[in-house]
């Protein structure tokens, strides 16, 4: 079977959660892996959260290149909160972290939750803790940022040229029904998004003319310097920079049917 290797998740943002048990240290379960004191076939006892190409590893041996220095010896188990690193004929993660079981992580190993869902579970509550506005509402237009108002000293500072990765900045009007997080006097809200299908932003949410929702917003800082064409997002007398919502990640648009779970998870 062909090897591949993963490098496209973020470092620190684990794809899979699961517990294990230690069968061997300074092994592997795959001739691809270079072993090393810090690598160990692990059975998979439980898993708890994942995408679906780790969902179904239960029971399964593989190899985990273990984090931090401390020793670690077999028969231990542990939490093992890892991203993804070698497939071939066996898998091999790289772990984040990994903690002994203790009685804090019995809800976390709580039976009867499907692994993806948890996954998403955990990533929108994050997303929700971490959001500062959250509504629910209808996109009733979406645009192209304002341009800044000319200047009587001249031109401004030179236009940058434009970077294969970049955005493609759009805000989207948010004419709001309900705030469930945050305040917001007015009842249209503007959120900036990037309309671009690169590698870096295509999931990043999309919004419609017509969508309606539930919408998790982050105020995001600015430089309109190094952005120009958000500098019209400026306000008067501000040096260069801009505060504007965005909802820049999956987990940040939902449809209405999510309201009443979305509600619940928010936390006071």
């Amino acid at each position: 079977m062909a090897t591949k290797t993963r490098s496209d998740l973020p470092e620190g943002s684990p794809a899979i959660i699961f517990k294990g048990t230690v069968k061997k240290i300074k092994s592997a379960t795959m001739k691809e892996v270079p072993i090393s004191d810090r690598t160990a076939v692990v059975r998979v006892d439980q898993v708890i959260e994942a995408p679906r190409t780790f969902a179904h590893c239960g029971g399964q041996d593989l190899t985990v290149e273990l984090a931090g220095k401390k020793k670690v010896s077999v028969g231990e188990q542990f939490i093992f909160h890892a991203n993804s690193w070698i497939f071939g004929d066996s898998v091999a993660v790289r772990a984040v972290t990994q903690e002994r079981v203790t009685k804090e992580h019995l809800a976390l190993m709580s039976p009867g939750g499907e692994p993806t869902e948890q996954r998403k579970n955990r990533q929108l509550q994050k997303r929700l803790n971490a959001a500062d506005l959250v509504v629910s509402g209808k996109v009733a237009a979406v645009t192209i940022p304002p341009e800044p108002v000319p200047s009587t000293r001249g031109a401004g500072a030179p236009r940058k040229p434009v970077s294969e990765h970049d955005p493609k900045w759009r805000q989207a009007v948010i004419v709001v029904d309900q705030t469930h997080k945050g305040k917001h006097d007015s009842k249209q809200v503007n959120v900036l998004f990037p309309a671009s299908t690169d590698v870096r932003w295509y999931k990043a949410p999309k919004f419609q003319v017509g969508q309606k929702g539930v919408f998790v917003l982050h105020k995001t800082k600015i430089k309109t310097d190094e952005h120009h064409e958000l500098r019209g997002l400026a306000p008067r007398g501000a040096a260069g920079e801009a505060e504007v919502y965005t909802a820049l990640d999956p987990a940040d648009a939902h449809p209405l049917k999510q309201q009443a779970v979305i509600k619940e998870m928010i936390r006071p």
